[in-house]
């Protein structure tokens, strides 16, 4: 099935990085932020949440129109990171080293996600269980704020194709949000969409065998 499968692009939240949405939207709400409560999204960020993930204004802005939204104006800047960072419950150890022998099979391994400086943060912390960084497991993580494109776009799909050199027809994509694994199938990538709290690890070590 994956005899042609040279590239396995992961996405973070909900793929890779465990998430506990009521958990984020209470810690907004324990700010006294229902407004920016309501708008978390684990796949599709809207309104403030897609400019800042979309690269279109920095964190410290996002946070100055979070504080505007909920009429909150004391919260400060790393509360409202401390929110962003109750979403992630973290990175399962047994999917850091699959990914880990993925690359030992020679297989290459990339990152694309919808995601903020703030999240990122506490994201690149749980790479760590095994001494090494997030960057050790990975040939280049495509991030939407840096990259000022958020999926589904198929523009940002096509970025990571062509900065990192991939074939469509040679690259799986892993995302558990239905509309972007539909635009990466579109592009001819081979596509897998877990269900929650997955254990996709038998699918993983088909993969460079």
């Amino acid at each position: 099935m994956f005899e042609t499968i040279r590239n396995v692009v992961f996405d973070l939240g909900g793929v890779l990085v465990d998430l506990d949405i009521e958990r984020c939207r209470a810690a907004f709400r324990s700010l006294g932020m229902e407004a920016a409560a309501r708008l978390v999204d684990p796949c599709y960020p809207a309104e403030v949440f897609g400019l800042l993930e979309g690269g279109a204004i920095p964190f410290a802005e996002a946070c100055a129109r979070l504080r505007d939204l909920s009429a909150t104006p004391s919260v400060t800047d790393e509360q409202i990171a401390g929110a962003f960072g109750a979403f992630l419950t973290g990175v399962p150890v047994g999917k850091i080293r699959q990914i880990a022998a993925l690359r030992r099979r020679g297989i290459r391994t990339y990152v694309l996600s919808n995601n903020n400086p703030a999240s990122m943060r506490y994201i690149r912390r749980m790479f760590e269980a095994d001494g090494q960084t997030m960057d050790d497991y990975f040939d280049r993580i495509y991030l939407s704020y840096e990259m000022k494109m958020l999926k589904p776009s198929p523009a940002i799909f096509r970025a990571m194709l062509d900065r990192g050199g991939m074939r469509p027809d040679e690259t799986l994509f892993i995302d558990d949000g239905e509309k972007n694994v539909a635009t990466a199938r579109s592009l001819g990538m081979a596509v897998y969409r877990p269900a929650p709290h997955e254990d996709f690890g038998e699918l993983l070590d088909e993969i460079g065998r």
